[in-house]
């Protein structure tokens, strides 16, 4: 089986053809250029994403420091702990679970999980250029049915295509301008004048990269990707129970070498209301027949196929928290065995006993959903932290905004609506500790468009 590694140096070896080049010059070119380590911003966290990483790691050292709480709680109970310092590191093989969570569709929750697929999947340089990636295998569940691959890999494209410019820019900036007069004493020295052919040549070699190029990397991250599509919660379960041995023992799968860099979930509230209703039914009264089978009645015998598929079926009389229970339970295994990140997305859904809809709280922080069991909402040993998303809103127009004048505005309204993106708020979950710290959470921004997500990092915070 082809590697990242093997496949990036195939394609490096075929542009130095082209531009006359030996493959001893590439990585001469390279290392005296320094462009892996200057060009592109990297990221050694969780997720390769600077903007997001860096809002992340504090509540991922208050989930550490919670997880040893809970473990040391029941050996000492009347134990005091200390809040951890921000300048204690992060173990850098600690894996995270972190719930995408909005009040509603349409948020970018779906389009946000493609971009952490993304950087899961890229190998973390190729041709020179750090992409930044994990080059790991992504294990994808889908629970609403909205998984989609080509969108998918128009995010990916669009990715290698921005950091192959920021490449290209980078190249020209670090060209040296030569004099025009050949008389003049701002001569350019030789080993300058080395270095900009040095650059050129690069330069010829990152332009020469064509769409098949790009497409080529592309299909091969993604043989890397395994996407399961959940139907009931029943199959969610057996899908979780499924994938050690599928990963593990199988050798023809293109995964089986690579590390699990992350087991993503995409709709951990899509069964809601199924698991909700099976739960109800676990409560109702016994079944009681009207006589013994020979005499039987129509219900009774609606009533005795119910009881036998229940029995056939154990986890169909699953409480909802015993459910979720073992939902955690399974994915803590997995997450235990291969060391991988996960990532789930969430939905507030309304319930009776939940407050009425708001998106935000009394301090303008968004509101998380809560609508699940406690063991999955408020664990101190699950989830490590939160991003809720909120969609940029544009202002409609005055109710008596005149037609002429609507119309002028026109194109800049187009214009905003096309730059509207997704504000999305980092914070702690579960048992928060720490809460005199001066930040309990901050933002960054995401763009969606035709060509792919943009990432952004977060404007200067008040109080800074």
């Amino acid at each position: 089986m082809k590697t990242g590694t093997s496949g990036g140096d195939g394609l490096g070896k075929r542009l130095l053809m082209e531009v006359g080049k030996s493959e001893e010059t590439l990585s001469s070119l390279l290392s005296d250029i320094q462009l892996t380590a200057q060009h592109h911003n990297t990221s050694d966290g969780p997720l390769n994403i600077p903007q997001i990483d860096a809002l992340l790691r504090p509540h991922l050292q208050d989930h550490i420091h919670n997880q040893s709480i809970a473990q040391a709680h029941s050996q000492h109970p009347a134990r005091s702990f200390d809040i951890p310092s921000d300048d204690v590191p992060l173990p850098r093989d600690k894996p995270t679970i972190i719930e995408i969570s909005s009040d509603g569709c349409g948020a970018g929750k779906t389009h946000l999980l493609y971009y952490i697929t993304c950087m899961a999947l890229l190998p973390s340089s190729w041709n020179g250029i750090n992409l930044g990636g994990k080059e790991g295998a992504v294990v994808f569940i889908d629970c609403d049915s909205r998984f989609d691959i080509v969108r998918l890999s128009e995010v990916i494209e669009s990715y290698i295509k921005s950091r192959i410019s920021l490449a290209i820019q980078f190249c020209e900036s670090k060209q040296t301008e030569a004099p025009k007069d050949p008389m003049s004493e701002d001569i350019p020295a030789p080993s300058s004048q080395a270095k900009d052919e040095e650059i050129k040549e690069y330069l010829a070699l990152l332009t020469s990269i064509t769409l098949s190029d790009t497409t080529e990397l592309t299909v091969y991250s993604l043989s890397r990707l395994h996407v399961y599509t959940a139907t009931s919660p029943s199959h969610f379960l057996e899908v979780l129970s499924s994938i050690p041995e599928y990963l593990l023992s199988s050798p023809s799968n293109s995964s089986h070498d690579l590390a699990l860099s992350s087991l993503i979930i995409d709709g951990i509230s899509a069964f809601y209301w199924l698991e909700r209703a099976s739960s109800a039914s676990t409560t109702t009264s016994p079944m009681i027949f009207s006589g013994p089978p020979s005499q039987a009645t129509s219900q009774d015998k609606d009533n005795r196929k119910s009881l036998f598929q229940t029995l056939e079926d154990p986890e169909s009389k699953l409480s909802l928290q015993a459910r979720y229970d073992l939902i955690i339970s399974r994915l803590l295994a997995i997450t235990t065995r291969f060391n991988n990140n996960i990532i789930i997305t969430n939905t507030i859904i309304q319930t009776n006993s939940s407050n009425p809809a708001h998106s935000t709280s009394h301090n303008n922080t968004p509101v998380y959903p809560r609508h699940l069991p406690t063991c999955y909402t408020y664990s101190p040993t699950f989830l490590s932290a939160r991003i809720i998303l909120s969609k940029d809103v544009v202002a409609p127009f005055h109710a008596d905004i005149g037609l002429s004048e609507a119309y002028k505005e026109r194109d800049m309204r187009i214009e905003v609506v096309r730059k509207a993106g997704v504000s999305a708020w980092v914070e702690g979950a579960g048992v928060r500790k720490g809460e005199g710290r001066k930040k309990n959470g901050g933002w960054f921004w995401f763009w969606i468009g035709e060509e792919g997500v943009r990432v952004g990092a977060e404007e200067d915070e008040e109080g800074e």
